[in-house]
């Protein structure tokens, strides 16, 4: 656990503290700045009633739309190539194993954890 933070920099080379805050920062920009006509952003949001057809119960990022109020719009006719929705679909499956991991945080049953180890760092798990 304490090593985590070295292990991801070695791994993808950079900071989880430094990406997460440009992250949050780019995210409330997004949310407080009117998007452009024509134009929208991703942002990880509950899928409840999304227009994809992605799993409802988990945060999934989608194409959004703000009109600078801090609310935001799901974007419902972005068109996703063959290869978006490979990805799509594998991120999907692996947001849904990981919820299936804390099921029993979350009172949502008996946890199970089924992750490939790939996913996971070293000593996790």
């Amino acid at each position: 656990m304490f090593q985590r933070g070295g292990v991801l920099i070695q791994k993808w080379g950079r900071s989880s503290a430094a990406s997460t805050a440009v992250s949050i920062v780019d995210a409330m920009k997004s949310l407080v700045t009117p998007t452009p006509e024509g134009d929208w952003f991703s942002s990880g949001v509950y899928t409840t009633g999304n227009p994809y057809g992605i799993a409802e119960g988990i945060v999934f990022s989608m194409p959004c739309r703000s009109k600078g109020d801090g609310d935001y719009e799901l974007v419902k006719d972005v068109i996703f190539d063959e290869y978006l929705l490979k990805r799509i679909t594998k991120t999907e499956a692996e947001l849904l194993a990981e919820k299936r991991c804390v099921a029993h945080l979350t009172g949502e049953g008996i946890a199970f954890c089924d992750l490939p180890e790939d996913t996971m760092l070293p000593g996790e798990m």
